[in-house]
């Protein structure tokens, strides 16, 4: 990574960095599923009483639609 192309002692706590921010984000990536699972027990046990907390909670925690993205770049087939 940075470490191989620049030889400094600053360039290898960077790629470390980038190395414990990556493990980070798979951590949080992991952790989400658990939550959703832990929502889903509390909100089967307790539904009547709590049913607008739980629809704000998943509203919060659903994950984002994938939007289609434009294609960039060359187009060879120009005619």
């Amino acid at each position: 990574m940075l470490s191989s192309v620049l030889n400094s002692e600053l360039a290898v706590k960077m790629s470390v960095q980038i190395i414990e921010t990556f493990v980070q984000l798979r951590k949080l990536a992991n952790n989400y599923d658990d939550i959703m699972h832990k929502i889903n027990e509390m909100e089967s046990r307790n539904n009547e009483q709590f049913s607008e907390i739980y629809e704000v909670l998943k509203r919060l925690l659903s994950k984002p639609e994938e939007q289609v993205r434009k294609a960039i770049g060359y187009k060879a087939d120009r005619t």
